[in-house]
């Protein structure tokens, strides 16, 4: 008989940090909650049984400390443990105050060792802990039954388009057996090509298919119905058989989307139906890495169609994640071969050898040991990692092409590529941050108008918390009016807007700087300076970095600098290189310049300011030309399209060819960046505005997953339904 579960609500706004906490505890056998407001954390605590609350102090809307404070006062949370977390409120009295005022377990400042919230958690917990979870058996969701009573019309709909993929591809390019070469090491080939393209896998009746974007796994559709979000979210016990089978009723009844009718019926926060719909798909991918068998055909012909919520891995930490969780040691052994003798090296392009893997504390102690002048067979004794651990981590790195095995050891004293700043395990940021003091640190860039990007129009009447029901006259009275000034005149992705613009800044700062100035080092720099430079700036620059949602002008942007840096490394690392590069300097040559694209960039980013500045005046048609112009400069850009197609319908919002127009502009937006919940939003009420409700309501909906803290697209949905039951009344 297996033990109940323990329950776990983390509460904490930083995505990376909720990824490393779910992972841990998932790990060792919790049930894990997630929410990201103190707001959602309370009413998601009087939903459900929990046995331990770790909250975060600095939190939006209310803080930790009135969450706990509430807590307190309520009879179920009277004595339930809560672990606290901060990475501001770090002193002596704010440790006290946790522990004497409202009564909390541990105190823990951040950034942390893993392995001291294990002993917190131990020590709150007591017998209650849960012993680790049992390994799952090979494949168990592929033998499961065709039909599910937890499957809704998505998952239906789902399995048959792919379905009919499968029976249509007839790409005779790339294709393999898993018997042949196993699933990591196909993902770590198409990484290395970085290809665009679907990436289709089939094993007896099962079939699934990946879409890649630049070598890296955005997202997975598979034909098993027992992957369905119902099924994810009751076998992750964030809602119940009964609540899984009452949304899919309301879900059929209305058409729309599972994870709306949840958030309705208050089971499941717009945060965690955002964690959900990412958890499904990494539960997707992690069961094809226990296939033994089956084919592939990779077809880069096949489009990428847009989706709103991708896996947010890279291929590095897909490949180390289901080899650890799939790889017994009888696969290992066999992947890994007979390697006890051989030398571990950092691969020679750090490109690669610097990818995200956003590796545990052992993990990252153990690929510093790896210098090239260690065995594989001295690195298992050493301890960090059990044997099997060990030899999956270095098999993952090896398709990965981060580390490389060789006969013969380095040459040298250097202590190796993953010696140089590594301290803790590596959360993936939004944004790559230089190291401090570096060259390519620009002065803070102002944005327009001094403030946050914000167009505001009033909701009147409307709460503003989240999903709050409003008056039927408020509903009848928005519904009949044409959002001429409304709409989501808020950039909710401040984030996006931020790391464009700090991208932006250092690529003009490059353009001025020469080899030395890049890398920030003297040009008497000894060539172990040069080198230890590089890898700093390398690791911090990283492609990887950014966030799997970037969209391309970020991405290109973050390619050029990188490149920037590689070339300076390049020329002067070389001593003949290098002593040519200074004659040069000397004779008066201007630096190196960066690629043309970036100039482009640039200039269409001025413009697309420039442009939002008249859109806060509803200055319509000029703002409309401005952001025509930066569609033209750059047309990879999504957001310059959704803005663009937004400016027209302004500008006459009651005519249908404006509609039309617009709606074309938001589309091609969608294409190139489907994670921009500001496009789904414009859309939105340009659907609306047509009476075109249902076309509206699953563009808030995609809203709402993009971003699940979009208010507009919260409200609008929670009008649109009241609408349809008011309708349905009469």
């Amino acid at each position: 008989m297996s033990n109940p579960p323990v329950n776990v609500l983390v509460v904490d706004d930083d995505r990376a940090i909720q990824r490393l906490l779910a992972d841990l505890l998932t790990q060792q056998g919790f049930g894990v909650t997630l929410e990201r407001d103190g707001e959602w954390a309370l009413k998601t605590f009087e939903a459900k049984p929990f046995d331990l609350v770790l909250l975060d102090l600095l939190l939006p809307g209310i803080n930790g400390y009135e969450v706990a404070r509430k807590l307190r006062e309520s009879a179920k949370g009277r004595a339930v443990p809560i672990v606290m977390i901060s990475g501001v409120y770090k002193n002596a009295l704010h440790r006290k105050e946790a522990i004497e005022r409202y009564g909390a377990s541990a105190f823990i400042e951040k950034p942390f060792k893993l392995q001291s919230l294990t002993d917190a958690l131990h020590q709150a917990l007591g017998e209650k802990f849960p012993a680790p979870p049992e390994a799952p058996a090979p494949s168990a969701s592929s033998d499961e039954t065709a039909t599910d009573a937890l499957a809704g019309e998505e998952a239906i709909q789902e399995g048959a388009l792919v379905e009919k993929s499968a029976r249509a591809s007839g790409h005779q390019g790339i294709r393999g057996d898993f018997d042949k070469k196993p699933f990591p090491e196909v993902l770590a080939e198409i990484y290395r090509w970085k290809a665009t393209g679907a990436l289709l896998l089939r094993r007896e009746k099962v079939k699934k298919i990946v879409y890649f974007r630049e070598g890296i796994p955005q997202f997975i559709k598979s034909n098993l119905l027992s992957e369905c979000l119902g099924r994810v979210l009751v076998k992750e016990r964030m809602i119940s058989e009964a609540e899984c089978e009452e949304s899919l009723r309301r879900m059929k009844a209305s058409r729309r989307q599972q994870g709306t009718v949840l958030v309705e019926m208050g089971c499941i926060s717009p945060h965690n139906l955002a964690y959900a719909l990412n958890l499904q798909l990494r539960a997707k991918l992690f069961d094809v890495f226990f296939w033994k068998s089956g084919d592939y055909a990779f077809d880069p012909r096949a489009s990428v169609p847009p989706e709103v919520v991708n896996l947010e891995l890279t291929c590095a930490q897909a490949i180390y994640e289901g080899i650890r969780r799939a790889y017994d040691p009888e696969r290992v052994a066999a992947a890994l071969g007979d390697a006890s003798e051989l030398f571990v090296h950092p691969f020679e392009d750090p490109l690669y050898a610097l990818q995200e893997v956003s590796l545990g504390e052992e993990e990252h102690e153990l690929l510093a040991k790896v210098n090239g002048r260690r065995r594989v067979s001295e690195l298992r004794r050493l301890g960090i990692l059990s044997p099997l651990d060990t030899d999956r981590l270095l098999y993952a790195m090896r398709c990965a092409q981060v580390v490389s095995l060789g006969n013969t050891p380095a040459v040298g004293d250097s202590e190796g590529l993953f010696s140089v700043s590594q301290s803790g395990p590596h959360l993936i940021p939004s944004l790559p941050v230089p190291p401090p003091h570096s060259p390519l640190t620009p002065p803070p860039l102002p944005i327009s108008g001094g403030g946050p990007r914000r167009h505001t129009v009033p909701f009147s009447g409307v709460d503003t918390g989240p999903m709050q029901m409003v008056d039927i006259q408020e509903i009848t009275s928005r519904l009949s009016n044409h959002p001429e000034l409304s709409g989501p005149m808020h950039r909710q992705d401040e984030d996006e807007s931020i790391v464009r613009e700090r991208l932006a800044g250092r690529a003009a700062a490059l353009r001025k700087m020469d080899h030395f100035e890049v890398l920030g080092v003297p040009r008497h720099a000894t060539e172990d300076q040069i080198a230890q430079s590089y890898l700093v700036m390398a690791r911090e620059n990283h492609p990887d970095r950014l966030a799997g949602s970037a969209s391309a002008e970020i991405r290109e942007l973050a390619s050029q600098i990188y490149e920037r840096i590689a070339v300076a490394h390049h020329t002067l690392k070389d001593p003949a290189e290098k002593a040519r590069y200074l004659g040069q300097i000397a004779s008066g040559a201007k630096p190196e310049q960066v690629g043309q694209d970036v100039g482009k960039i640039l200039s269409a980013e001025g413009k697309f300011q420039r442009g939002e500045e008249l859109l806060r005046q509803e200055k319509f048609t000029e703002a409309e030309r401005l952001f025509a112009e930066a569609v033209e400069l750059y047309p990879q850009e999504g957001e310059f399209h959704a803005y663009l197609g937004w400016a027209r319908f302004q500008q006459s919002p009651q005519s249908p060819q404006a509609a039309e127009t617009a709606l074309g502009s938001l589309k091609k937006a969608i294409e190139l960046n489907p994670k921009s919940e500001r496009t789904y939003v414009f859309s939105g009420y340009v659907y609306k505005a047509q009476g075109k409700t249902d076309l509206a309501q699953q563009h808030f909906e995609k809203a709402v997953q993009a971003n699940p803290g979009c208010m507009e697209a919260l409200k609008e949905l929670s009008i649109l339904n009241w609408a349809a039951r008011l309708g349905a009344r009469r």
